[in-house]
């Protein structure tokens, strides 16, 4: 779950993209729920952990996915 707090505080997160990248294991993209998932909602082929195939934009990378 995802919670949303307003000022300063020790343990935060201020910038996820960055939090994300620095954190990113290849099996988050290969495993068996994240295939299903990706295929349902980008209608995206996983290839490998740095390649996914998208009948709109070709071979992207991870980072291309859609966020929202």
């Amino acid at each position: 779950m995802l919670s949303v707090y307003l000022g300063k505080m020790e343990e935060a997160v201020y910038y996820p993209p960055v939090y994300f990248d620095n954190r990113y294991e290849d099996k988050w993209i290969t495993d068996k729920q994240s295939v299903e998932i990706i295929q349902d909602v980008d209608k995206s082929d996983v290839v490998s952990a740095h390649l996914i195939e998208s009948p709109v934009l070709g071979p992207i990378s991870p980072k291309e996915l859609s966020g929202s």
